[in-house]
């Protein structure tokens, strides 16, 4: 029986691309490790849960938002939608051969920020916008090469007023996830190596993040007959931009703090209150930038619109 789904294709093949990430990263580390880890720290790492954690992470689950992301716009351009065997088959080999291809174009342009200067920052920015420009091509030529072989709908994707939200909620969450959450480790890494309570703070900025991408779920009420990319591109860039350069104001904010002109009684006083400051503050302006922008893009307004341009 063949299915007909939106989501459904790009997951599976979101989670063939985990596996396949995990296992080159893996084996990745194993070279290395011959080359210049001793052994039995190897071995530790590998087992160690916080390494482990932050290994498959950043390094997997990360990009496998991005690329259950790409999937699904790539899929609906070619009109991609059953579930079968022959489509599943083909897809875990598109998946393996863009595994191996972007990891390699991972390692090439992978330059992480020295310091936390502007210019350095900026620096590193630019290659990770070309490895993931590179990357989006990979996929999306492989996809173009390889459709004459999927089994394809033969009509157009049925869109609801349910659905419609629905998908455009999800787009915009998956790419927001992975713009901030990458954005956030390349930001901020040689800041958060200086706190004591880096993972406090990176769960902090999580929570925060999920929290405001659940309120604005109430904003998507926009109802289209197809994907809206300019409205999905904006949003996702105007918030994204936004949500990463007041989390880089606080975080200088926070780093340059006057604590270190006190007597050393006070510093722990202030450093708390600094915390505190940070976690409210961030956790506000998230849920604030992602409702006014949803808002704006996919609120009820547009909503109205739409039903009034299709009578």
């Amino acid at each position: 029986m063949q299915k007909v789904s939106f989501f459904k294709l790009p997951l599976t093949g979101c989670l063939v691309y985990f596996l396949f990430s995990i296992f080159l990263n893996i084996s990745f580390l194993y070279w290395q490790q011959n080359a210049s880890i001793p052994n039995n720290l190897f071995w530790y790492l590998l087992f160690d849960s916080n390494f482990l954690f932050r290994f498959i992470f950043e390094k997997s689950f990360i990009e496998a938002l991005w690329v259950f992301g790409l999937l699904a716009i790539f899929f609906y351009s070619f009109r991609i939608h059953i579930v079968n065997k022959a489509n599943i088959t083909l897809l875990i080999i598109l998946m393996l051969i863009y595994s191996i291809v972007a990891s390699f174009i991972a390692i090439n342009t992978d330059v992480k920020p020295q310091n936390y200067y502007l210019y350095s920052i900026l620096y590193s920015l630019a290659f990770a916008i070309i490895r993931y420009s590179l990357e989006a091509l990979l996929l999306y030529y492989l996809i173009d090469f390889s459709r004459v072989y999927f089994v394809k709908d033969q009509s157009e994707f049925i869109w609801t007023k349910k659905n419609s939200s629905k998908i455009h909620f999800i787009l915009f969450s998956i790419f927001s996830c992975f713009i901030l959450i990458k954005g956030f480790i390349l930001l901020f890494q040689p800041l958060l190596d200086k706190f004591y309570v880096s993972n406090f703070l990176i769960a902090i900025y999580l929570s925060a993040l999920l929290f405001g991408l659940v309120l604005s779920k109430r904003c998507f009420h926009i109802f289209s007959n197809k994907v809206l990319y300019v409205k999905l591109f904006k949003s996702v860039s105007i918030s994204n931009i936004l949500i990463l350069a007041v989390v880089y104001i606080t975080f200088t904010i926070i780093n340059n703090n006057p604590t270190k002109y006190y007597i050393d009684s006070f510093v722990t006083i202030f450093n708390h209150i600094n915390k505190l400051f940070l976690i409210l503050l961030v956790i506000l302006l998230i849920c604030l930038i992602l409702n006014k922008i949803t808002k704006y893009y996919f609120g009820m307004t547009n909503f109205k619109k739409s039903q009034n341009e299709s009578n």
